[in-house]
């Protein structure tokens, strides 16, 4: 039996709660819905990281983010390399980023034949960078003038939309050669949600910066939203998923054209959440370890096609490249933390040994650690060691109260495994510390647009 391809899709930023299948209103995902209802569908998927650059290395390298001397800088080259090892084992393998955390200079092309960043080459216009410049914009007569003289005002967009990435790997796909392993991310989702058909009126522009000012205001200046302007912002966001939904949908009805349809599997998953105000905060800040944050959509199409089968344990994508190892006859690279996720969909599942699950907020200062099981967390922080908290999950789904005093033994159990991922981390730490060097202005324009720094 011929080996199968692979196609690996990430969704920057999606709520687990906005698909179809955990929505009791309409669905604004029914291509994604549709996926899961012929394939593997996983409702408690765990994120190793509260933020992109915490969230992939799990996800990539199947180790944890705080391993190999943390997740900030590029990828270390002693992190096992999943990617090479599919590309040492004949198969062909691309990549699409969206996003200059996962670029090129971050070391995300190791391991691919092809890999390609998609910049937009974007530029706010000139207006925004003289004073006062930034009030003109939010008024909708500036870009109804600017208009009228040719000049652009609309944002900068910092990541190319999802309509261009698929274009991109439709024209990749027709020359494809087989087995192939192709990684395509999307950004549409990330903050600020602005879709391109919003900015091609005055009107839309200037309420987009509007949007921008008023999320500055929340996430740096310590202001607040009022009802209506957190309604727009998760309407923005809803029409994102939809966008990014029916571009996926575009992408697997060009696949189910091809004759390799039949012998590919394809891979939905987020790196993680947004927060919409539930700990006071617009985003992913990095410090929510909370499941509205860490608890990810996630479903698999096997190739060949099965039974659909809808898995309600707990598991993490910490485990996704193991089981595309496995799937894909390729040998495991020594190293990895995760496990195969085939005994859940196979007939096997107590073969699947991982009743825990971490996600980790990494920086040089300060670590911390959350340990999942499907009932409890446990959230541990290096600032406040010797006040770490546990909820029940059950009984308090939105994490509100602290359980740790009535449940000391469970704590402790769970902070073995925090100990065990600081270990991880010491033993693997390089003995030269790695140079990271400086961030180009252009890179420095689309982290700031992004909300990654002031």
């Amino acid at each position: 039996m011929s080996r199968p391809n692979v196609l690996l899709v990430t969704i920057d930023t999606l709520r687990w709660d906005k698909l179809g299948w955990h929505r009791a209103n309409e669905s604004i995902t029914p291509n994604l819905d549709r996926m899961a209802e012929g394939g593997v569908l996983f409702t408690q998927a765990i994120t190793g990281g509260s933020w992109t650059q915490a969230a992939f290395p799990p996800m990539l390298t199947s180790t944890y983010a705080s391993m190999f001397g943390g997740c900030l800088g590029p990828l270390s080259p002693s992190r096992p390399s999943p990617i090479e090892a599919l590309s040492a084992n004949g198969f062909h393998t691309t990549g699409f980023s969206t996003t200059p955390l996962l670029s090129k200079a971050y070391g995300y092309d190791r391991g691919f034949h092809k890999f390609y960043d998609l910049e937009t080459g974007d530029r706010d216009p000139v207006i925004r960078r003289i004073k006062g410049g930034q009030t003109l914009l939010r008024k909708t007569i500036t870009h109804t003038f600017s208009d009228w003289i040719g000049f652009d005002t609309r944002p900068a967009r910092p990541y190319q939309p999802a309509d261009h990435v698929v274009d991109r790997i439709s024209g990749w796909l027709d020359d494809a050669e087989c087995p192939f392993f192709v990684w395509a991310h999307f950004m549409d989702t990330h903050w600020p949600y602005h879709l391109d058909a919003s900015l091609k009126s005055s009107v839309g522009r200037a309420w987009a910066w509007q949007d921008l000012a008023a999320m500055h205001r929340v996430n740096w200046g310590g202001g607040s939203l009022d009802d209506a302007q957190r309604q727009r912002f998760v309407e923005l966001y809803e029409e994102s998923v939809r966008f990014v939904d029916a571009q996926i949908g575009r992408l697997l009805r060009k696949l189910e054209t091809d004759p390799a349809w039949a012998n590919t599997m394809v891979i939905v998953v987020s790196d993680h959440g947004e927060e919409f105000l539930e700990r006071e905060h617009w985003g992913h800040v990095e410090i929510n370890l909370h499941d509205e944050i860490i608890r990810v959509p996630m479903v698999i199409r096997l190739p060949r096609g099965s039974v659909p089968v809808r898995v309600d344990r707990q598991v993490r994508t910490l485990d996704l490249m193991p089981t595309i190892l496995e799937i894909c006859g390729c040998p495991r690279p020594d190293g990895l933390q995760g496990e195969s996720l085939t005994p859940l969909w196979s007939g096997n599942p107590d073969l699947y040994t991982a009743d825990t699950s971490v996600s980790e907020r990494w920086r040089l200062d300060s670590h911390m650690i959350a340990v999942r099981s499907e009932r409890y967390k446990y959230i541990w922080d290096s600032k406040k060691s010797g006040q770490p908290t546990l909820y029940d999950l059950i009984s308090d789904p939105e994490e509100l109260v602290d359980v740790k005093r009535d449940c000391p033994a469970i704590a402790d159990e769970l902070h073995m495994q925090v100990e065990h991922v600081l270990n991880l981390a010491d033993v693997t730490t390089p003995q030269v510390e790695v140079q990271h060097e400086e961030v180009d202005p252009a890179t420095e324009a689309r982290l700031r647009d992004l909300g990654y720094i002031e």
